[in-house]
């Protein structure tokens, strides 16, 4: 961080300058006369550069820089100096600035870009003080070297010849500042070199040291440009005239420009307080009376005033903050205090309340001890904190909907192997009994208990978002007709179905019987949420988010949708149940009326498409839900047969892998029953031990995807490695995932997901050991 001392009498323009700078943050020290920085200064500090005003009471810009200049001369280091002024401007005045010792100058008003850029280019690549040149022409070598000794040791660049002439030809070296003659010379006279440095360097000025001088010295003028010195005139008095005559030549110009520039003065005055009006803060001077005694006109009307209103009114009437009392009783340099920001209100016209980030800072203006605020409304900045506040936690609404999906995800894959064992065995019961046995009745009990907590867990691995069942393009009007045929024939008849299917691409690409659930599920949602007669309403349209629309709504991302509106009339919902009703076993249902899992059913399979789904409700007027599922283009449906399931009966030795040992002897129990032979391995690692003896015969593999010391897919790994020919048929009770599908493309010849009974387990059996086309069992989700 680099410190810049900023020097400027109008308290304005100290501000704005401070403000900007700070931006770029930069440590900013203020002062608003120039004989207070000068005291600093002399206390030791060395700021990194300085930005000066020109035109200031008491010590000026150009007085600033001459007295920083001596003290270069004294070897003090003189930091790098940008001159600004609304009173001077063009090349002239940056002519005289560089007399002085300024490093670069800008005219004021300026654009903020351009003032931080100069700075910018002061601290990273400071501007060296201006070198002066002299010229010097003598018959006498060591005087031209003892002379050149003087310049050099004032910063001065001073080059000599012992003929004229060769001075008259020289033609690579800069521009003289001063021209000294050691007259006579041994080739030209000093009236000719006179006029030859009039013609070809008029700015310059020229010391004529001569036997002829009439005695006045340097008072003795001819032109009023050349001066006349005694022959024996040393080194020395040449310097300080030299130096006299820079100084002298740069405050000429700045008469002159004073001139000029004194009837645009009030333009520029006019120009800044323009600006000063239409800046967005709020700036108010007022006096020790705490009497206003200016006020912008953007800060009036943002307070709902006009300038006028509140001219030479009391303070207390917008209510701002009141200064530090240590700071007004004068125990302080006021200057020096450093300006805080806080938060606070300032009152309108209308009685409300202004939220603002202020700032006080007494100054000097118009020549009295005032003070200027400056207020800047932070509305906006509140209004998006409460909506980063909102966002932050709706993510973690989702983030807690992903742990609760994890846990619900494990919760039905046990549940799974627990409900494989027991429906396994039920299906034995019914086969080895007729209809009229007790035994076979429950069996016939048992494998009706086991399907619906299997309807349980499958809504579980739903809202766990573990995998669509299939990847095909779905119609979504079509699912809509679906829905909508089926509720007109069974919701109340109070109630009233409306469809407004406005999407010209209703195409999305998905699993068609989980769409079916989502929709459904919201409907009957809907429906129950109308206890008299109402409307239910579905629409669609198709929609493009944006990447700044989807960076406010956590998991929605950019892209194309197809979304999907499901609106009842009831008896919506305030907003602490809206932020549940996502979550798994939560319901506003009586006990016995709703198990909670249906919205977070709805919600996994919703993610699991890429999509979003949202609610709007007000109480007492209706909900909206939501749903955004990413569109595709399609022309034709593409439908998806399901196979008959039907018992059959097989031949062949199968190794079941499953560290379940209830699973596993349950698998066994089946396909002895239809006629395999059987072998149990209760790891990985031991079937792949059995597998690697070449006598040991398999014609099939059944292997479980979830086990602990070698996973389904290294076990897989490593029997293809082994027997590249063996069929590896995968058994999980989980949904099938992308880790199933992955293993389905790396060969795996078929999948059944647990629980499963005799015949769905006999059925993909049959049909992997008859063909080379991977087999997948339909018996998944709600087919079971």
């Amino acid at each position: 961080m680099s410190t810049l001392l900023v020097i400027n009498d109008d308290p304005v323009q100290l501000h704005l300058l401070g403000s900007l700078l700070e931006q770029d943050h930069e440590h900013v020290v203020r002062f608003t006369s120039s004989e207070s920085a000068w005291e600093w200064l002399q206390n030791g500090h060395v700021p990194d550069a300085i930005i000066l005003d020109l035109h200031m009471p008491g010590i000026n810009g150009w007085r600033f820089c001459e007295l920083l200049h001596m003290q270069a001369v004294q070897g003090k280091p003189v930091p790098p100096i940008l001159v600004v002024s609304a009173t001077y401007s063009g090349m002239d005045a940056e002519d005289v600035l560089s007399d002085l010792g300024a490093s670069a100058f800008l005219p004021l008003p300026a654009e903020p870009a351009r003032i931080r850029q100069h700075v910018r280019q002061l601290l990273e690549e400071p501007v060296p003080p201006k070198a002066f040149h002299a010229w010097m022409v003598s018959s006498d070598s060591s005087k031209i070297t003892r002379t050149r000794s003087v310049f050099k040791k004032r910063g001065w660049e001073l080059y000599g010849w012992q003929r004229g002439i060769d001075m008259q030809s020289e033609s690579s070296l800069s521009a003289p500042d001063m021209i000294i003659i050691d007259d006579p010379l041994l080739d030209v006279t000093a009236h000719d070199l006179l006029l030859w440095r009039k013609r070809e360097y008029p700015q310059a000025r020229t010391l004529v040291m001569s036997l002829q001088c009439d005695g006045r010295g340097s008072s003795s003028f001819v032109n009023e440009s050349d001066v006349y010195l005694p022959k024996e005139c040393e080194p020395d008095t040449l310097m300080t005239l030299c130096e006299k005559w820079c100084r002298e030549r740069a405050f000429t110009h700045v008469e002159h420009l004073l001139e000029v520039r004194t009837s645009d003065l009030k333009e520029s005055e006019a120009q800044f307080q323009g600006l000063f009006e239409i800046l967005p803060d709020i700036l108010v001077i007022y006096d020790d009376q705490r009497l206003i005694r200016h006020i912008n006109t953007s800060g009036a009307q943002q307070l709902g005033y006009v300038s006028a209103d509140l001219v030479r009114t009391l303070l207390v009437r917008i209510q701002s903050s009141i200064l530090n009392e240590s700071v007004r009783a004068g125990d302080v340099d006021v200057e020096q205090v450093s300006p805080r920001w806080i938060e606070a209100t300032l009152r309108r016209k209308n009685g409300t309340e202004l939220p603002v980030e202020l700032m006080e800072r007494t100054v000097r203006f118009q020549g009295e001890c005032q003070t200027l605020l400056v207020a800047r409304d932070i509305t906006a900045r509140q209004h998006m904190a409460q909506e980063n506040a909102k966002l932050e936690q709706q993510l973690r609404q989702v983030q807690k909907m992903e742990a609760v999906g994890r846990l619900a995800s494990g919760v039905a894959h046990d549940m799974n192997n627990i409900l494989t064992a027991i429906l396994a065995h039920a299906s034995l019961l019914k086969v080895r009994n007729d209809e009229a046995n007790p035994t076979w009745k429950a069996g016939n009990v048992i494998e009706k208990a086991v399907h619906r907590g299997k309807e349980m867990t499958s809504q579980l691995l739903g809202f766990a978002r573990q995998g669509k069942h299939h990847h095909v393009p779905v119609d979504l009007h079509g699912v809509i007709e679906e829905v909508t045929g089926l509720l007109g024939r069974t919701v109340d008849k109070t109630i009233t179905l409306q469809t407004d299917l406005q999407a010209d691409e209703p195409w999305v690409v998905g699993d068609p019987n989980q769409l079916y659930q989502v929709l459904m599920n919201l409907a009957v949602n809907a429906s129950d949420a109308m206890s008299d007669k109402g409307e239910l309403i579905f629409q669609t349209s198709n929609e493009t988010v944006s990447s700044t629309q989807a960076s406010h709504v956590p998991g929605l991302t950019a892209g194309d949708y197809v979304v999907v509106r499901v609106t009842d009339t009831g008896d919506g919902m305030p907003q602490d149940v809206q932020a549940q009703i996502f979550e798994p076993f939560f319901t506003t249902k009586e006990l016995g009326q709703g198990t909670g899992m249906g919205l977070a059913m709805v919600y996994g399979i919703v993610k699991n498409h890429h999509g979003y789904i949202g609610v709007t409700s007000t109480p007492g007027v209706g909900t909206t839900m939501r749903v955004y599922l990413p569109s595709v283009l399609c022309e034709e449906p593409q439908a998806k047969s399901v196979p008959a399931v039907k018992r059959t009966e097989g031949t062949g030795h199968v190794l079941i892998i499953d560290d379940e040992h209830a699973v596993a002897e349950a698998a066994e129990a089946i396909l002895e029953f239809l006629g395999y032979d059987t072998t149990i391995r209760l790891s990985g690692r031991e079937a792949v031990e059995f597998c690697q003896d070449s006598l040991n015969r398999v014609d099939l593999v059944l292997l479980d995807m979830v086990m602990p010391d070698m996973s389904g897919s290294e076990c897989f790994a490593e029997l293809r490695r082994i027997r590249p020919e063996s069929k590896i048929l995968l058994c999980t009770g989980y949904d099938r995932n992308h880790a199933v599908q992955e293993l389905l493309n790396q060969g795996v010849v078929g999948f059944i997901q647990k629980p499963y009974d005799l015949d769905a387990l006999g059925q993909v059996c049959a049909d992997v050991l008859k063909s080379h086309v991977p087999t997948e069992s339909c018996l998944t989700g709600s087919q079971a």
